[in-house]
């Protein structure tokens, strides 16, 4: 009778590899619920509105003419030398 059975060392072994496989799916799903919660938890609100232009006054337009003339008078001065 005992050879129509199952070894019980085999039984075991089964059951532990049905434990074994458990234990990694849950272990994948947990780590995969994580790192996805992680993207809405951090996730930052978007803008309310498109950002204004900063315009390009005059003060900013005199200082690059300057800027330009200073570097013509330079490249000038370095001809002539």
């Amino acid at each position: 009778m005992r050879s129509e059975e199952e070894p019980p060392l085999k039984a075991h072994g089964s059951f532990l590899k049905t434990i074994e496989t458990m234990k990694a799916r849950i272990l994948f799903t947990l780590t995969a619920f994580f790192l996805l919660a992680t993207e809405f938890v951090m996730a930052q609100p978007g803008l309310p509105s498109a950002p204004s232009q900063a315009p390009i006054d005059g003060g900013l337009s005199i200082l690059a003419a300057a800027g330009g003339a200073y570097a013509i008078k330079k490249l000038r001065d370095k001809n002539k030398h």
